[in-house]
């Protein structure tokens, strides 16, 4: 009977779900978008690309094409050389989005005092996330600027989405939480049964109820479809099998047909100029122009290094085991005869050698330098561990000369008060990879 009970209330909920899913209200949440709804056909590429689910892949780049098409920046292709994005005036007169203007922004961040930038520099480089308003600067401070940047990005185009009618949340927060209570109701019943049935495996409804409550939380940060979306997307979904989105048809200001292809998921050589798969910075190339002219370098490990560490791989290795095995080699040169002993003292005298030269091998690399430079990347390196995660924000600054960054873990103010695009006077420990001060270059 119990187990019949759980099945009704699993059910139950389930139909719960459905109804409160199917009645949240398609009205567009006020004071939330760029002003009131717009007319069909007038959707942003970014807007179009979450009708079609591909906001977080293609939004970025496709806002970024459409841009170009409206006379924000040119793109030129010169023989041999990347592809370069040229700042410009608008040619068409129209206003930005939140989003829009964030991506723009982010363009003039990275062109700095150069007329230029490589559209593959806009990928990465990224001075920051949300607005202080957005949230707190400690909140920030642990999120990558690249993860921040995209995430403020993404809940604009979400907000103007919502504004103009095209679609709303699957699910209401207070219907969230009137789901969340209601998984209580299923989880009782189920441990109930189980100790009718003299089980132990009370596991099962306290799996069950986080497995309701994470549905119900994904169900609350999903958007859906209005019937003026489903629209939308049908209309731009047939309008975009015409587009020329060829990577040779983008010189110049492309279409803004190619923009809108590329938030469909229609023109991948056009997103391939701004889009970028790398994973964490660390043994990646990033650009900078920082030293007159834009260039590619090279992010390291940003670990600082003890003594083993900066004696190399193999000399730390070889330290370790001689370490180890320096009792039973003492042991064995006062105990042993012949041959036996003459081969310990040749294994005390290599550990001799090896302890001399572990402190003086990297004696050519200084314990101090300082420098003028610029922040080209800011990211947050996780470490995991048997029980935990433990996570350090990083640093990138480029000196102009290396053709390496100098790569470092730094404190959470240093990460909020230095994003990329900084300029910085920095004093370093290089033989240990350590930063031991920086501070603004205008300071100086």
């Amino acid at each position: 009977m119990l187990i019949i009970l759980t099945a009704v209330t699993v059910a139950g909920w389930l139909a719960l779900w459905a109804v409160l899913a199917a009645r949240t209200s398609p009205v567009p949440v006020s004071g939330t978008g760029e002003g009131p709804p717009q007319p069909a056909g007038t959707e942003p590429p970014a807007v179009v690309g979450l009708l079609a689910g591909r906001l977080e892949s293609l939004g970025y780049p496709a806002t970024l094409l459409d841009l170009a098409a409206r006379g924000w920046f040119r793109l030129e292709a010169p023989a041999g050389g990347p592809v370069m994005c040229v700042p410009g005036k608008n040619r068409s007169g129209d206003e930005l989005t939140a989003y829009e203007r964030r991506a723009y922004a982010h363009l003039v961040n990275r062109a700095g005092d150069r007329l230029d930038v490589p559209a593959a520099a806009l990928s990465d480089g990224f001075a920051g996330g949300a607005a202080a308003s957005d949230r707190s600067a400690s909140d920030r401070a642990m999120k990558s600027a690249k993860t921040a940047f995209m995430e403020a990005f993404n809940r604009e185009v979400i907000a103007d989405s919502r504004s103009r009618g095209l679609t709303r949340p699957r699910l209401s927060e207070p219907a969230g939480c009137l789901l969340w209570v209601a998984a209580i109701v299923p989880a009782i019943t189920s441990g109930l049964a189980l100790h009718a049935h003299h089980s132990h495996a009370y596991w099962i409804p306290v799996a069950g109820f986080f497995t309701l409550c994470a549905v119900t939380g994904i169900a609350v940060k999903g958007e859906k479809l209005t019937p003026a979306g489903q629209a939308a997307l049908r209309g731009w979904r047939a309008r975009s099998t015409t587009a020329m989105a060829t990577t040779a048809a983008l010189a110049g200001w492309p279409q803004r047909e190619v923009a809108y292809a590329a938030a469909l998921g229609r023109a991948r050589s056009a997103v391939k100029l701004f889009s970028d798969t790398r994973g964490k910075p660390r043994g990646t190339m990033i650009w900078s122009s920082y030293g007159g002219y834009w260039r590619q370098i090279t992010i390291g490990d940003p670990q600082p290094r003890g003594i083993l560490a900066t004696g190399g791989v193999l000399l730390s290795i070889a330290a370790i085991i001689l370490l180890a095995l320096l009792p039973a080699t003492i042991a064995t040169a006062l105990l042993a005869h012949g041959e036996i002993r003459a081969a310990a003292f040749g294994v005390m005298a290599c550990d001799a050698m090896i302890a001399l030269r572990l402190p003086t091998k990297d004696a050519g690399v200084p314990t101090l330098a300082e420098f003028d430079g610029r922040v080209i990347e800011a990211w947050i390196e996780e470490e995991s561990g048997e029980n935990s995660t433990s996570t350090y924000p990083c640093l990138a600054i480029d000196d102009g000369v290396r053709d390496r960054a100098w790569v470092f873990t730094v404190s959470g103010e240093q990460y909020r008060r230095f994003p990329p695009g900084t300029l910085v006077h920095a004093r370093v420990n290089p033989r240990g990879n350590r930063l031991l001060d920086i501070w603004p270059l205008e300071g100086l």
